[in-house]
């Protein structure tokens, strides 16, 4: 493949996510990349690559329309079966084009599950801190003594999420634990309390804003975007952040709403998948 080639298929992976973007584009640097089919014609563009490190193999399929063809299905199953064998240890992942339907029902055909399906969302507003709203809030980080109302705070959150996906709606407290002190130690958990209450809180990683929660009594209120603000100025004015991304799972229909409303542009479509048949042989 040529420089130029390798450039397109980048911006094909971008409409994945940038994630995938960045990681090809690594890859392409120490020849990890396997470029199976591509296509740039008046019908349509589109590519499907292999990414394979020691422990993993990442298959990647994006087209600007849905494939269909056959033929371009069978030479997928065709070369990912070789990795569906009882002996292979490595992790079989497999990340389409949100918009790529017909490819993402044949992924699933194949014994893949899907982990999350979703939408990456970029910041495109143009606030300062002298236009946000005043907080009536008190704003901290984590203490471990703050771990039971996290714990409430966030499975009340996302419980509805959680169930609609099928992923587990109870919080194991030593694992969170673990996961805040961890965030809580690069800075990156800030937490809004009234009195005694906690409202809502965030955790950010990167560019990424990774969690952002509001109690449900609280939402619709504005206190969502109260939070928001002091969330998009600390990476501003504290990190030196200014490409602001975020990920919504495809059935938070109200959380991307709510970004939106905020100022938050789709950039990407994702639909991520793992192979089943792998973790049932490491059991």
């Amino acid at each position: 493949m040529t420089t130029n080639t390798n450039v397109k298929i980048l911006h094909l992976l971008s409409l994945i996510s940038t994630d995938a973007k960045e990681y090809v584009k690594e890859a392409f640097k120490n020849s990890k990349v396997s470029v199976v089919y591509h296509e740039e014609s008046s019908k349509n563009q589109g590519t499907f690559c292999l990414v394979e490190n020691i422990d993993q193999v990442i298959a990647y399929a994006v087209f600007n329309y849905d494939n269909t063809d056959q033929a371009l299905l069978d030479l997928m199953a065709k070369k990912l079966r070789k990795y569906f064998t009882p002996n292979e240890t490595k992790e079989i992942c497999f990340n389409v084009y949100g918009k790529n339907t017909a490819i993402i029902k044949f992924v699933k055909e194949l014994g893949f599950v899907t982990d999350m399906e979703g939408f990456q969302l970029k910041y495109s507003g143009n606030q300062t801190a002298d236009r946000l709203f005043p907080s009536p809030f008190i704003e901290k980080g984590f203490t471990k003594e703050m771990l039971g109302k996290f714990t409430h705070l966030f499975d009340r959150a996302y419980f509805h999420l959680n169930k609609e996906n099928g992923w587990s709606t109870a919080t194991d407290p030593d694992e969170f634990l673990e996961f805040l002190d961890y965030y809580e130690s690069l800075g990156q958990v800030r937490s809004f309390w009234l009195d005694e209450d906690l409202i809502g809180a965030y955790i950010i990683s990167g560019e990424y804003i990774r969690d952002f929660v509001v109690d449900p009594d609280f939402q619709n209120q504005g206190c969502g975007t109260i939070i928001l603000e002091q969330c998009i100025e600390r990476l501003r004015a504290m990190k030196g952040i200014e490409n602001i991304l975020l990920r919504v799972a495809k059935s938070n229909t109200g959380a991307k709403r709510f970004y939106e409303k905020n100022n938050f542009i789709e950039i990407a479509n994702f639909s991520e998948h793992t192979y089943a048949q792998k973790q049932v042989n490491r059991l």
